[in-house]
């Protein structure tokens, strides 16, 4: 999974092999270790009866978490993404965008093998 955040907003981008890891297993989930023992995991899980997607923090764990149902619309069709936002309050808003991933044509030497090229654009503006 390829995690990307800026100022309230956090984009992730799944392969291949983990969508048939969230089909199968209700989850998937990536960690980065850091030098003083502290790991940051995120992880990306589907689950029944909730009313929409959403994202929370715990022990060092960002969870998103999509509606089972939702997902698996997602999951087995051409659809690209799923994105919502939060209300934060005072007029901020939380924005969350999970999407399949396609390969990067202008990186040449990046593993492009579990990405959806079926799904990319011929000529994309960016990756």
């Amino acid at each position: 999974m390829k995690l990307r955040t800026t100022h309230n907003s956090i984009r992730i981008r799944i392969r291949k092999s983990e969508l048939v890891t969230l089909q199968n297993e209700q989850r998937v989930e990536e960690s980065i270790q850091f030098p003083n023992g502290v790991c940051l995991k995120f992880a990306l899980v589907t689950k029944p009866n909730i009313p929409t997607t959403h994202a929370h923090l715990e022990n060092n764990e960002l969870i998103l978490s999509i509606p089972t149902e939702e997902a698996q619309k997602w999951m087995n069709t051409n659809q690209v993404g799923i994105e919502t936002h939060s209300d934060l309050g005072g007029g901020e808003q939380l924005h969350l965008l999970i999407e399949k991933d396609f390969p990067c044509l202008d990186r040449p030497e990046e593993d492009k093998s579990d990405t959806f090229w079926e799904l990319a654009p011929d000529t994309p503006d960016a990756c």
